[in-house]
């Protein structure tokens, strides 16, 4: 399979591509091309691809939909990604998680002026590996970062 990325959005073909690129206006000596790349899991707002990149999934065909990460991964990286921000710990890392075990609420008071909360995950990872995570809500739901420390600790 092809990829096509233009500033906001994905294609499989370069005549989609063209298309997406006259909407977000992005010029077409700029649209990154990338050849023989495997679609791994779509949702309606990214895609995880073989070559461990995380993209939009908006401009994709509605057909391809595999599920190739589990459930507990594809909900960190929408955190995440519906958040903005890169996870600390990175897409990569977020995209082996097989399951998160234990979700432990930490108490912990930030500096900034929004509510903010952190959680420690305890997570198996497809290997069967076990690491833990911590995830920082700032803001209240808004912003999510996911990290390999607890926020504020050194």
């Amino acid at each position: 399979m092809e990829r096509y990325l233009t500033s906001r959005y994905a294609a499989v073909s370069w005549a989609e591509a063209v298309r997406l690129a006259k909407l977000d206006l992005t010029e077409l000596g700029k649209i990154h091309y990338t050849p023989d790349v495997e679609l791994i899991h779509r949702t309606d707002w990214w895609a995880w691809w073989s070559d461990q990149r995380l993209t939009p999934a908006i401009g994709l065909p509605e057909e391809l939909r595999p599920q190739g990460l589990s459930v507990d991964a594809e909900d960190l990286i929408t955190d995440v990604w519906a958040s903005g921000l890169v996870p600390t710990c990175g897409w990569t890392m977020l995209a082996k998680v097989q399951q998160v075990i234990e979700v432990t609420k930490l108490n912990w008071s930030g500096s900034d002026q929004y509510s903010s909360s952190c959680e420690r995950l305890k997570v198996e990872f497809r290997n069967g590996s076990r690491a833990v995570l911590y995830r920082h809500w700032h803001g209240g739901d808004y912003l999510c970062e996911i990290r390999f420390h607890q926020p504020g600790a050194v």
